[in-house]
């Protein structure tokens, strides 16, 4: 600096103090709602996870994530609850019902047998969120209807296929085979391949020979 020239000051930091002359910047804090933590590796930080367990606690059995897809497993009677919570609540919004169907877990583990899955989607914040409730054969789960329409056909065709009731349903009856079916639930795990009954073969006399296809080999 040449003599006579003065200093040019410079600007205090935010967070500095006069009388040690460092400057400690504090961050602003994080966004509890933002969009990147319902795909945070952390699962504990997605905010429907974090509102469940405020909310319903034990009522969480457990939550699973993979290919940032989270599941989140809960006690079937307060199913209908959840979704309601989720559906209301102003920042989670998850106001879109997208599936509602059932997987049987036979052989897979002891119990509950049966695997309730809802797909839930908000439409704000763009992101899709899984639910699961276990019930054994003949536990009810209650009915969906009540919070969306949509439910009705979804719930039915899981009673038709898997026999699971759901408490609170409107009509609850088959919806894909016939109202007299009494052969059981064909999507069951321990339901035979060509149901319960013995039907005649005809034909069997009669075989005719396959024929390689000119563009698959089908038929070899």
């Amino acid at each position: 600096m040449s003599e006579g020239t003065a200093p040019v000051p410079t600007p205090a930091s935010a967070g500095s103090t006069p009388e040690s002359g460092s400057a400690v910047v504090q961050a602003p804090p994080g966004d509890p709602w933002a969009r990147e933590l319902y795909f945070d590796p952390d699962v504990e930080k997605h905010p429907a996870l974090r509102e469940l367990r405020r909310q319903f606690g034990d009522a969480i059995v457990d939550v699973v994530r993979f290919r940032d897809e989270t599941t989140i497993h809960v006690r079937r009677e307060v199913l209908r609850d959840v979704c309601a919570f989720l559906r209301d609540h102003p920042q989670l919004s998850f106001n879109h019902l997208t599936d509602v169907t059932a997987v049987d877990m036979l052989r897979l583990r002891t119990e509950p047998r049966f695997d309730v899955v809802v797909l839930l989607y908000s439409i704000n914040n763009r992101v899709r969120l899984r639910l699961k409730a276990g019930c054994n054969d003949g536990e009810p789960v209650p009915s969906l209807v009540p919070l969306w329409n949509g439910a009705n056909w979804l719930e039915r065709e899981c009673y038709d296929m898997f026999g699971i009731i759901f408490e609170g349903h409107p009509n609850l009856r088959r919806i894909l085979l016939p109202d007299d079916w009494d052969e059981g639930f064909p999507l069951r795990k321990d339901y035979p391949l060509r149901g319960w009954r013995e039907y005649p073969t005809y034909n069997t006399e009669r075989t005719v020979g396959r024929t390689r296809t000119r563009w698959t080999g089908r038929g070899v």
